[in-house]
């Protein structure tokens, strides 16, 4: 996780915090807390004990956030460990607040990529865990809601607060993407594939949700934890290095020449390919029974991520950036025909 920002947070924030750290017997943090990116408010710091902790707080009163913080202690209350992840030292319903174990020193997998020490072992490795993820049997407190994400209602038609609250950026993508009849009917049936057989999915999985501690890798925010298509899962860890090869083809504020575009897109997706094969062939050495068509699946799920990290790039832009255009352009394609390319991804048999 990166670190943002080192100011004092809300000091009204902070005493709840503590109430609840002492309430578990941590004691209250001992030193001025960090804040990391994410979704959610964070705090990061060492309790008076010496545990070193990472509190996170879903605010309720949302349905939305009353769905993820359900999830997240029907997770912690059960005897269910496929895969690492922190311990969860207790939560509190009332203020939304959970408490883990903070795992330090540890980089994850986006700094291990920002640094170029993203290698092919460590994609086997995560590829390993995500298999063992999948194979897990189901529990019956696992939920089997939908995931919300391609938000299919609003392909139709954004929600009054939606609209409000976007940019002119986020605005002209729903443009983009609510005329096109062909991608949306594309995900449409991505997201009800019949016969596809569903297991245990992270279905948020992004490279900063690997934990590495050296030979150790944990997965943390299990948020969206559902049963799902496994294809969500390995396509966002495709659709993450496709992402960061075309954030990287142009100038993000000139229009590109397409022909270099291309080339140079290329190119650097060629750099990393290795490590969506190495990925994918850790992944299918454990996975016990991967369905035939799943690679095709994890192709369209990776497009589909261009076009979510898009919309996540908008926010608080006047206009798409062309590089970003571009972005949704790749994302299209590989949603309307994911089989013409999973072998180009690195999805190979």
């Amino acid at each position: 996780m990166t670190e943002i920002d080192s100011a004092d947070g809300n000091h009204a924030e902070q005493r709840i915090v503590d109430s609840l750290l002492v309430e578990l017997g941590l004691g209250a943090l001992d030193t001025t807390p960090r804040t990391y990116g994410g979704r959610h408010r964070n705090w990061g710091g060492t309790t008076l004990s010496g545990t070193e902790v990472f509190v996170k707080r879903i605010v309720p009163g949302t349905a939305e956030a009353d769905r993820r913080f359900r999830r997240l202690v029907a997770l912690e209350s059960a005897d269910w460990l496929p895969v690492p992840r922190p311990r969860c030292f207790g939560w509190d319903a009332k203020t939304g607040l959970l408490v883990y174990e903070l795992i330090n020193p540890a980089r994850d997998g986006r700094q291990l990529a920002d640094n170029d020490d993203f290698d092919e072992a460590t994609a086997g490795r995560l590829g390993r865990l995500v298999a063992k993820l999948h194979d897990a049997a189901s529990p019956p407190w696992l939920d089997v809601s939908p995931p919300q994400l391609p938000p299919l209602g609003e392909l139709d038609a954004l929600p009054l607060e939606v609209y409000r609250n976007a940019c002119a950026a986020e605005l002209e993508l729903w443009w983009l993407l609510q005329r096109d009849d062909a991608l949306v009917a594309a995900l449409r049936q991505l997201c009800a594939t019949p016969g596809t057989v569903h297991t245990p999915v992270h279905c948020d999985l992004r490279l900063d949700q690997f934990v590495i501690d050296g030979s150790e890798v944990q997965l943390v925010d299990w948020d969206e934890l559902r049963l799902a298509d496994p294809a969500r899962d390995v396509g966002a860890f495709v659709g993450e290095w496709l992402f960061r090869s075309t954030l990287g083809i142009a100038d993000p504020t000139t229009a590109p020449d397409h022909g270099a575009t291309v080339a140079k897109g290329a190119a650097r997706f060629a750099a990393v390919r290795p490590l969506v094969v190495s990925f994918w062939r850790a992944y299918r050495e454990v996975r016990r029974e991967p369905d035939a068509d799943l690679g095709r699946r994890c192709a369209a799920f990776a497009g589909w991520h261009q076009l979510d990290r898009v919309l996540a790039a908008a926010e608080g832009q006047s206009r798409l950036l062309p590089v970003e255009r571009a972005a949704a352009g790749i994302g299209r394609a590989l949603v309307l025909d994911p089989g013409r390319f999973a072998a180009t991804l690195g999805l190979i048999a």
